[in-house]
């Protein structure tokens, strides 16, 4: 384990060590079936999510992730959507349990409360309810994945899904966290399905940057080998939420993993010295230069 450790540090630059001596080491592990509230709700590791948030800054993700008195918002519709869809690609007979199609009915009247009363009674324990337009639209997404030709590659021969992945990382200390969307048995890839308004290369290049998908790949190719001693790609299935539903699939090339293991190393580092001293500064505190952006030095010309 010691010689994969020190091969995962030697693969970009690495990090300087924290000022404090690294916590203890713990072996890494890889759970089956945990639910997905337990590994987001975990305070005892970090995983690409949290670490955006850092990157904004650490008070930042004091609010949102380590405050005593914060609750976990309700998900967006939006959010709904995605997990319907999630399901839909990656669990199929799961999705058809799941997710109950609320009946189209008018509450406000007693015919519409007693058939949406009767259907409420009906529902098993965990069943999320979704709207007849949001489950048509969540089948139809995970028929086109599920039909393409990577698709039906990434998904044959019962790969794994929802896999919760913990290892140490050495340089800080920090116990990292990842699960990946789909682990396929045939073929070395970490697969993620990302959602999108544009699935053209160009577009979701841009949106990528933007959400910082690099910081993601970098740490689940790297912690799925710190944990499991795999080499694994990390592949993108962008698809569009919107008819005819097109969709693209992508993979992180050496450059963008390299950009993406530079700044997980630098966040680390920050969020390594904020767990020590308990600190968890917002933006810099310094008066600063206010200046006018690039493009505007040429307004007027």
């Amino acid at each position: 384990m010691a010689d994969l450790d020190d091969a995962i540090d030697a693969i970009g630059q690495p990090p300087t060590i924290a000022p404090s001596a690294p916590l203890e080491y713990e072996p890494p592990v890889v759970a089956e079936n945990l639910p997905e509230e337990t590994y987001h709700a975990d305070l005892n590791s970090v995983g690409a999510g949290g670490l955006r948030e850092v990157a904004r800054s650490p008070l930042h993700h004091w609010w949102f992730s380590r405050r005593p008195e914060r609750q976990r918002p309700e998900p967006t519709p939006s959010q709904r959507l995605g997990t319907a869809i999630h399901a839909a690609v990656l669990e199929p007979e799961r999705f058809a349990v799941r997710f109950a199609v609320a009946p189209d009915v008018d509450r406000r009247y007693k015919d519409g409360k007693t058939v949406y009363q009767e259907f409420l009674d009906g529902l098993a324990p965990d069943a999320e309810i979704i709207s007849a337009s949001d489950h048509a639209t969540a089948t139809a997404i995970a028929a086109r994945i599920r039909e393409s030709k990577l698709g039906q590659m990434f998904l044959a021969d019962d790969p794994r899904t929802e896999l919760s992945v913990y290892w140490t990382d050495r340089a800080t200390g920090v116990r990292c966290r990842i699960r990946p969307d789909l682990v396929p048995s045939n073929q070395p890839v970490l697969v993620d399905l990302k959602s999108c308004t544009d699935a053209q290369e160009s577009k979701f290049r841009t949106s990528a940057w933007n959400y910082r998908y690099d910081i993601t790949a970098a740490l689940y190719v790297d912690g799925w080998k710190a944990a499991t001693g795999e080499v694994r790609d990390y592949v993108f299935a962008a698809f569009e939420k919107d008819e005819p539903y097109a969709h693209s699939w992508f993979y992180a090339d050496d450059e963008l993993l390299e950009a993406g293991r530079v700044e997980y190393r630098r966040l680390l580092k920050i969020y390594a010295k904020c767990l020590e001293t308990d600190n968890w500064p917002g933006y810099y505190d310094q008066l600063q230069p206010l200046s006018l952006p690039a493009w505007a030095m040429d307004r007027g010309n």
